[in-house]
């Protein structure tokens, strides 16, 4: 690992230490009330990026008696008593369960579109009904700053209530240049060309369980992207920004109604180890509510196989699929899912287009208490400008990337075995990269 790496992986252990010995002073019931910190990069939020036209996952929440069993120890926990820092509770000492919890934290995330990124999070829990039937119900709170010139601060919140309803959704306001290649998978390095702009992004998502494992949901979708630019290319050659012809002016509008079914059986949404996940989210973007009039389509699907008590293997296919007067920010592109982690390997935006499909395996395994490895393989592409057909001569989706993953897992979080993730990712043509997150990537 690089000298940063490890500077970044140190930067996030130590206030994990600090705020796991805080809890315990606060005699707080962890396994219960533990939120999970929503960082840039972590599974269940979107990071700083433009993301997707996906108006979000619906949270599922679990009652308490399902996830992932406990390891015996996690690094902060460990770390903690080595210095001294972690005290063992006075005898007798009982934890009281608390209706309420707040963490503060300062964090570092690292990726090749963002650089190194710095910046502080707030995450609680809040507990709404009744503590046996209601889960608890989370939000968070994060600002963010990259070596790029990237800004954003984010707003996200899960809020469970009786009977099975739930309200999704975020708000988040972004400026975040970021570089991009043109339209299609064979598009050259020379054709690269920065895009600088201001979002305002609000999501909000009604939901319900209907029936066992089965969630759907309503809601809206509301991007406002303004103060819009795009540089010229090295090549100096027009770039497929400046000749496309929906939203590439200064400021383009995405508003529309949403909805969202998910089947999910997996036995934990943090590091689930067995178990599967479906999810169906479409999404309208119509004129009359000032967009473009433009559809989009996600479709996820995910399974989790425990092959043995050390070693999970994990699967992930999708597929981005945008439809009519399509805005350039709201084209399908790798790292676009609505968690912006797949594509390891590729810098996030490097090959864009109306759909892309994507698949991934990756083997998890478990080698000594806080300590775990990942390797993995994905593939991804997106469908050309001019190239009706699947199959034939000219076929849609005709240049395939792959990209080969590994990386360590430093278990954070012992209830919910919520890992520090460092990852490196090598695909073709040169591109590679190392990240820094939390969480697995699916």
């Amino acid at each position: 690992m690089t000298h940063r790496g490890w500077l970044i992986a140190a930067a996030l252990v130590i206030p994990a230490v600090v705020a796991a010995q805080e809890a315990a002073d606060a005699g707080v019931e962890e396994e219960k009330i533990s939120p999970d910190i929503a960082l840039p990069g972590s599974t269940g939020t979107m990071p700083g990026g433009k993301g997707s036209g996906t108006a979000g996952r619906i949270e599922v929440g679990r009652p308490p008696e399902r996830g992932v069993p406990a390891t015996n120890e996690d690094l902060p926990t460990w770390l903690g008593e080595l210095l001294g820092f972690k005290k063992s509770p006075p005898p007798g000492a009982e934890k009281k369960p608390s209706s309420r919890h707040l963490t503060v934290m300062p964090f570092l995330s690292s990726s090749p579109v963002t650089g190194v990124g710095f910046g502080v999070a707030a995450a609680g829990t809040i507990q709404f009904g009744d503590p046996e039937k209601t889960s608890l119900s989370t939000h968070s709170t994060s600002f963010t700053i990259t070596t790029q010139s990237q800004y954003a601060l984010t707003n996200r919140h899960d809020l469970r209530f009786g009977g099975d309803w739930g309200l999704t959704g975020m708000v988040r306001w972004t400026k975040w240049p970021s570089p991009t290649w043109g339209i299609g998978g064979n598009t050259p390095e020379s054709a690269k060309s920065t895009m600088d702009y201001n979002l305002i992004r609000l999501y909000e998502l009604v939901n319900r369980r209907l029936f066992e494992s089965f969630y759907a949901g309503a809601g809206y979708a509301f991007d406002w992207y303004f103060n819009l630019s795009n540089s010229g290319s090295a090549g100096g050659q027009p770039t497929d920004f400046s000749t496309y012809p929906y939203g590439t002016g200064s400021t383009t509008l995405n508003s529309g109604p949403a909805l969202s079914f998910v089947w999910d059986t997996r036995d934990s949404p943090v590091y689930p180890t067995r178990g599967i996940v479906a999810d169906l989210n479409y999404t309208y973007f119509p004129s009359w509510l000032g967009s473009s009039s433009w559809h989009n389509i996600y479709v996820d699907l995910r399974s989790y196989h425990r092959l043995s008590s050390w070693l999970v293997l994990a699967l992930w296919t999708y597929g981005s699929f945008t439809l009519g007067q399509v805005p350039y920010l709201g084209l399908a592109s790798n790292g676009s899912d609505p968690n912006e982690r797949a594509g390891r390997g590729y810098i996030q935006g490097r090959h864009i287009g109306k759909s892309l499909l994507y698949g991934e395996a990756e083997l998890r395994y478990v080698i000594w208490r806080w300590l775990g490895a990942v390797t993995g393989v994905n593939v991804h592409s997106v469908s050309e400008p001019d190239a009706p057909h699947i199959f034939g001569d000219n076929p849609r989706f005709r240049y395939w990337y792959p990209a080969v993953t590994g990386g360590l897992r430093l278990l954070i979080v012992r209830e919910t075995h919520a890992n520090l993730c460092l990852d490196y990712g090598v695909g073709l043509e040169g591109q590679r990269g190392f990240y820094v997150s939390f969480n697995e990537a699916f």
